[in-house]
């Protein structure tokens, strides 16, 4: 049933049911809020959303209180504003100033409601100790945990109860003392931990690996698609001068919500490290560096010797684009395309998926079938294009050219090795294993001598006179 409602003088119609601070933020009217998370039960406990309501007693907590039919709300007049300056007053009093060294600097909502709402010097006496708590403690494998810092909003307790349920924290003492801690003997050790950093509200919870690596305002933030699974959650890669430095969850509430793994986060230092820069030659048992035109024009001598006798083995974590390119070459080449893929793992019970490539369903799309040991016995070459994730195959020493990101043990072995793109400096589109395709953008530029897959992939097609 529809309401219709009216909040800082904009009529509204809104469903039935739903809350006064749901209702302003899906219409564009920001209402400030600490506790609320819209994936997390309502709280209603910081007071931070409090708005005025004709005809109601009092200020009123936007987060817990449902529309009514000819509702008028006010958010944002005098008695509001001075009471989300006592709620912020109230918060402060205890907190530590240490946002200097704090890593949510830049990103932090309390910074960011105190330059609106309150902008006013500390009224507590210098004599007036501020209540201590602890800092810097170790929660877990990945998490570091300011209690001094903590507003109490409690969206870490809900998170780990509600949507990992592992219950392992909860408040503890009262009044001003009150912590959020572990319950005892229990630590935070969950696949989905670091999503705490990104729901804390201020910088109580911080990453162990990020923690003190990076300024987040130095950081760029580019859109981006996870290929560690098939569940392609869109992701945020934080980067700066060509380095990436963490990867987070963005926002897709057909894909993964606003969740993303620990695995798949902490997957981004593949980005940064043991790439293929330059393209690889083998002769005679020994491989030495030579430039990418040089490197190409060895792959076109040993592709032409191989006619018909090739097998082209692509990721299942290729691009939709790389693998539609590479299945062309190696049909003009007289071969068989196939794909091959990273060792299974095991559903769990929110986001990831036993399969752990990116894009079998878009192989599956183009055509592409899984490989087959069979596959192996009359071929004189293997061309294999590989992904940053991707893991060996066993090829009984088979010759390859071998088009990757990144020093594999295929590269090792490989003939000629020329050096592609990840999918950080790369343009293309992952199909997911429910076949939503989605498209990712680059990052960061090529690395080295490195070059997309599609335009090696035709370079090669071109100078073997392969027409589309």
């Amino acid at each position: 049933m529809a309401v219709k409602i009216t909040i800082n003088g904009k009529e509204l119609i809104a469903e039935e049911g739903k809350t006064i601070l749901q209702v302003a933020l899906e219409n564009g009217i920001y209402i400030p809020h600490f506790c609320y998370h819209p994936r997390l039960e309502i709280r209603g406990s910081c007071r931070m959303c409090l708005v005025k309501v004709e005809g109601m007693r009092g200020l009123q907590v936007a987060c817990a209180t449902r529309i009514q039919e000819g509702m008028v709300v006010d958010s944002e007049c005098e008695e509001v504003r001075q009471a989300r300056k006592a709620v912020l007053e109230f918060m402060l009093k205890n907190h530590p100033i240490d946002c200097p060294v704090c890593d949510k600097a830049g990103e932090c909502t309390l910074q960011n409601y105190y330059f609106e709402y309150d902008l006013a010097p500390s009224r507590l006496n210098p004599l007036d100790a501020k209540v201590k708590k602890g800092k810097r403690l170790i929660m877990g494998p990945t998490l570091v945990l300011d209690q001094e810092r903590c507003i109490l909003c409690t969206r870490c307790v809900r998170f780990m109860r509600d949507i990992v349920k592992d219950e392992c924290l909860t408040p503890a003492e009262r009044g001003d003392r009150t912590v959020i801690t572990t319950f005892p003997g229990k630590e935070v050790n969950n696949p989905y931990s670091l999503c705490l950093t990104d729901i804390c509200p201020v910088g109580a919870w911080t990453s162990r690996d990020f923690r003190f690596k990076k300024r987040v305002w130095f950081l760029t933030s580019t859109p981006s698609i996870c290929p560690y699974c098939a569940r392609g959650c869109n992701i945020w890669l934080d980067h700066e001068n060509g380095v990436v430095y963490r990867i987070r969850p963005r926002e897709n509430e057909q894909v993964n919500q606003s969740w993303a793994c620990d695995e798949g986060r902490l997957a981004y230092k593949a980005i940064n490290e043991n790439r293929l820069l330059r393209a690889r030659v083998s002769e005679n048992g020994s491989g030495q560096e030579v430039s990418l035109e040089l490197g190409i024009n060895k792959a076109v001598q040993l592709l032409e010797e191989s006619k018909g006798r090739v097998l082209g083995l692509v990721s299942a974590s290729a691009s939709l684009e790389e693998a539609e390119a590479f299945k062309k070459l190696i049909l003009g080449l007289g071969g068989e395309p196939a794909y091959y893929c990273r060792k299974q793992g095991e559903d769990d019970f929110l986001l990831k998926k036993a399969d752990r490539d990116a894009n079998r369903k878009g192989m599956e799309k183009l055509g592409i079938s899984e490989l087959k040991s069979t596959a192996l016995a009359e071929i004189k070459l293997v061309v294999v294009l590989e992904s940053l994730y991707s893991e060996g195959v066993e090829l009984a020493d088979k010759p390859m050219v071998v088009l990757s990101p990144k020093v594999s043990e295929l590269v090792e072995r490989a003939k000629v090795s020329l050096p592609i793109t990840s999918y950080a400096e790369s343009e293309g589109s992952f199909v997911n294993f429910e076949g939503i395709e989605q498209k990712f953008y680059p990052a960061l530029s090529p690395k080295g001598d490195a070059r997309s897959g599609v335009e090696i992939i035709n370079e090669l097609a071109k100078k073997l006179e392969i027409s589309e």
